[in-house]
């Protein structure tokens, strides 16, 4: 059964903790041949797997990295440091691991058993400062349309490391500063503008027509289940830039303006146009 991800609907999008009921717990050893992790003051580091019916993390896909956070028994008495959610696209389970602290005469099958209840809590300033990055890469997808450019989005990296996105298409030599002057400027603009972030699941003809009404961007069928029978879309509007999209964002544009989010340059290269952005740098 599919692991139902608390982020997608628009007031989930903003909700850090859930209650859920476990699925499947599994202890992972690296080597079988070897003790589980131990140290000298009587204490065992696991590292488990955990399946959940219901989650609040976002599981890392679609350019975002993966949440982090803590699942912790209703008992209080285990609790998993989770560092990596991932999601199977076939079945739609998420996976949740992590490591969790405990006694060495601790049985380790007694964690987390089947049908239990945890509650699912994510880190609130990675959570903020990844929705921010999401958004302000969606932002970029606006500013470029305020200047009009309608190139189809191929990339988001929405990494700190150096978030982009990337466009199908090109933009001529002798025009590349006067247009990344002209992009800076519009991303500014909508930043100030303080335009709220909008979330809804669409049947697939209505966001067909909500997201390709100015350009044919986007096919509908890479963002719903060939097994669904009525697949719905998830559309996020973002600077009025409406787009099929499964991440975390921020409430509205003007959230980017307290770390200094902005276009970074501009590189054109075998008919792809990569904008870079990110917050602006400590000094």
């Amino acid at each position: 059964m599919a692991t139902e991800l608390i982020h997608l609907s628009y007031d989930g999008n903003f909700q850090l903790e859930t209650d859920a009921k476990v699925i499947l717990c599994k202890v992972i050893q690296s080597n079988q041949d070897e003790p589980l992790s131990s140290d000298v003051d009587d204490t065992k580091h696991l590292r488990v797997e955990l399946q959940l019916d219901r989650t609040s993390m976002h599981p890392q896909g679609g350019g975002q990295p993966t949440d982090i956070g803590m699942i912790t028994s209703d008992t209080e008495t285990y609790t998993a440091n989770i560092d990596k959610v991932t999601i199977d696209r076939a079945c739609g389970i998420v996976t949740h691991s992590g490591s969790v602290t405990l006694n060495n005469n601790a049985a380790t099958d007694e964690i987390f058993p089947s049908n239990s209840s945890v509650k699912v809590t994510v880190d609130s300033a990675n959570r903020q400062l990844l929705s921010e990055c999401h958004t302000a890469g969606h932002v970029v997808d606006a500013a470029m349309a305020r200047c009009d450019k309608l190139l189809p989005p191929t990339k988001g990296y929405h990494f700190m490391d150096g978030p982009y996105v990337e466009y199908k298409g090109s933009i001529d030599t002798k025009d590349r500063e006067e247009f990344l002057s002209r992009l800076k400027e519009a991303y500014q603009q909508l930043i100030n503008e303080d335009i709220q972030t909008q979330i809804q699941t669409l049947p697939v003809d209505e966001a067909e027509e909500l997201c390709n009404r100015l350009a044919q961007n986007f096919n509908m069928k890479d963002f719903t289940s060939p097994s669904d029978d009525n697949p719905s879309v998830r559309v996020v509007t973002v600077a009025g830039w409406n787009c099929p999209c499964g991440g975390t964002h921020v409430k509205s544009t003007g959230v980017l303006k307290e770390r200094g989010w902005g276009v970074k340059g501009l590189r054109c290269k075998k008919g792809v146009v990569r904008v870079r952005y990110g917050p602006k740098e400590e000094e």
